[in-house]
């Protein structure tokens, strides 16, 4: 599940917790693998096909190229307040866990401002592990507010 677009680890940490009864350490610990190895492949695949060979290729499919082109535009929007703080800006927009703030468009965002790849994966990674970490812990202890 975390290596899935949109939902990545605020999916994937609950879904193992809750639904297949995993541990809150295994649940963190293979969510955050599979977002972070994800990451590593489209950093490199994205930047060795070209975002324009990516768009062309799914602006031929009507659904796929219209979503592709969604996203496009918002991870530039994105870019220009995260352009500033360069690879600390990936690490905090990783960081925050809301929708649309993943390893998916923080790579994309990446590929947009030029950053190295190597370093962007590193910085995305680190906030991938602040993520997980703040999902892991509502994961657990949100459910305990409802209970009498």
């Amino acid at each position: 599940m975390g290596m899935f677009p949109i939902g990545e680890l605020r999916t994937s940490i609950p879904l193992a917790y809750h639904g297949l009864g995993l541990d809150w350490f295994n649940s963190y610990i293979f969510s955050l693998m599979g977002n972070s190895l994800v990451a590593l492949i489209l950093i490199y695949l994205i930047r060795f096909i070209g975002t324009n060979n990516i768009k062309f290729f799914f602006d031929k499919i009507p659904l796929i190229g219209y979503i592709f082109s969604k996203w496009e535009k918002s991870s530039i929007e994105k870019s220009k307040y995260i352009e500033k703080w360069s690879y600390l800006g990936l690490m905090l927009f990783v960081g925050i866990p809301l929708p649309i703030t993943g390893a998916w468009t923080a790579v994309l965002i990446s590929v947009f401002l030029k950053l190295k790849p190597f370093k962007s994966y590193i910085f995305i990674s680190y906030g991938l592990i602040i993520s997980g970490l703040i999902v892991t812990y509502f994961t657990i202890f949100l459910p305990n507010i409802f209970v009498y």
